[in-house]
């Protein structure tokens, strides 16, 4: 079995590569159901989540996501968690850690 702080180490590069992902997939330009351009606080407003969060999202090093603010963010954006996941691993690999 691992060290804790190894794991950390593992736990903190996937969620840079998850903040990442979402932030070039979804979170260039803020944009409605029916695709209007909108601003970050009406975006994080209408995913359930706040505008700070967003902010974290998009730093370089990301920040610890929780499942609930992937998950709003998809529900938002009627993208299934299959696919998000599917597409990242298809992008990031499946063992990125390692």
């Amino acid at each position: 079995m691992q060290n804790k702080e190894v794991l950390n180490t593992k736990n903190t590069l996937v969620n840079k590569h998850l903040c990442n992902f979402i932030e070039s997939k979804f979170l260039r330009e803020y944009r409605d159901q029916d695709g209007k351009v909108i601003t970050q606080n009406k975006y994080a407003k209408m995913c359930g989540i706040t505008s700070s969060t967003i902010s974290k999202l998009k730093l370089e090093e990301g920040y610890n996501i929780p499942m609930s603010t992937i998950y709003n963010i998809l529900r938002h954006e009627r993208y299934s968690l299959e696919k998000f996941f599917k597409e990242f691993e298809s992008a990031k690999g499946i063992n990125i850690p390692d």
